[in-house]
């Protein structure tokens, strides 16, 4: 994976070790091929990233409410189709059917909380906000940007009522849910929804922006967002190396509850949507990937995987100015996989 190293020690080479940083991982049929942490996790008390670095992981969170949804699905708790509202009395003023794959999908119509916040008279990026304060606001709507299925918009609003309808549902509040289902199988101790913004959580990576006018360049966000469904999720390098090993293995199996996650989405017309449920499908070059990537407040994560070269790359930045480059990223897959495909046709061995 020559490309991919490369292309990280580039990312290496723009910030110094003393500022905040990265993490980059390769996984290649469930081995870490290249690994690599650069920077600090605190600039405050100079704490290097690691393995262990516990990063906010932002929308890659939504991939984990899904499978939590899809698992009700399964045992026939829940269905695609059903009309959620019926459910969930915090829609009260919608008038319309809005399907359960509508959420998952974000072709509901039902308009992101997060601009609303942001125009609240007075309020900072430090100000704290909670699951039920976000839905006391989505309370307040009363009409769709769109009819539900006729569109694709991205809304954060969506998962954060697929991660009430899990504990009205399921009995069980997403975080207990999710560490269940997903988290305790996998032995993965670090990862965890942030249900307590003011709970001591070790190796927590703290995110920064630049800002020439401030000391030592940097803005430190103070952001208090401690809502779970749509974000909420940290986790680290050495966790997400067992994610993959199972993701991976799961992909292999059809019936695997990731198949779930990616079965075909359509629009009311039939169109296929790239988004899934609570994962991305490209094709690039001719080959098929599936992703997610988050950002909030100079968190930037991209996990990126290959299913058919068994192949995953992960990028957690805590810095603003190392946002994963998605692009150049399936650049360098790509060639890396053209130049290993060469190789075996001239030697005649599979690498």
């Amino acid at each position: 994976m020559n490309f991919l190293t490369e292309h990280f020690l580039t990312v290496q080479s723009k910030v110094p070790a003393s500022d905040p940083g990265f993490s980059a991982l390769v996984v290649r049929h469930g081995a870490p091929l290249f690994e690599l942490h650069h920077g600090v996790a605190c600039m405050e008390l100079g704490v290097p990233l690691s393995g262990r670095s516990r990063y906010y992981m932002g929308s890659e969170s939504k991939q984990f409410t899904a499978a939590c949804i899809l698992d009700l699905v399964r045992q026939g708790r829940l269905s695609l189709d059903e009309d959620v509202r019926a459910r969930l009395p915090v829609m009260h003023r919608i008038d319309t059917p809005v399907p359960l794959r509508n959420l998952l999908n974000h072709s509901s119509g039902i308009p992101d909380y997060l601009p609303y916040l942001d125009l609240q008279l007075g309020r900072h990026e430090s100000n704290y906000f909670d699951n039920p304060l976000v839905l006391q606001l989505i309370e307040k709507f009363d009409e769709l940007d769109f009819a539900p299925g006729t569109r694709h918009d991205y809304s954060n609003s969506n998962y954060q009522l697929l991660a009430q309808l899990i504990e009205v549902v399921g009995g069980t509040p997403l975080a207990a849910y999710a560490r269940r289902l997903v988290f305790e199988p996998l032995a993965m101790a670090a990862t965890d929804f942030d249900v307590d913004r003011q709970a001591v959580l070790p190796d927590r990576v703290r995110s920064y922006s630049p800002d020439p006018l401030r000391p030592r360049g940097y803005k430190q966000h103070l952001g208090n967002a401690n809502t779970v469904g749509d974000g909420g999720l940290y986790s680290c390098t050495d966790d997400l190396l067992l994610l993959e090993r199972d993701w991976h293995r799961q992909y292999a199996a059809p019936d695997s509850l990731l198949h779930a996650l990616l079965q075909e989405s359509h629009d009311n017309d039939g169109a296929l949507f790239s988004y899934r449920y609570g994962l991305e499908c490209l094709n690039h070059e001719g080959m098929d990937y599936v992703f997610h990537s988050g950002c909030l407040w100079g968190f930037n994560t991209l996990i990126l995987r290959v299913p058919s070269a068994g192949l995953s790359v992960i990028q957690l930045s805590n810095n603003d100015l190392l946002e994963p480059d998605q692009p150049a990223l399936l650049r360098a897959i790509a060639a890396d996989l053209a130049a290993e495909a060469e190789t075996e046709t001239e030697t005649g061995v599979e690498a």
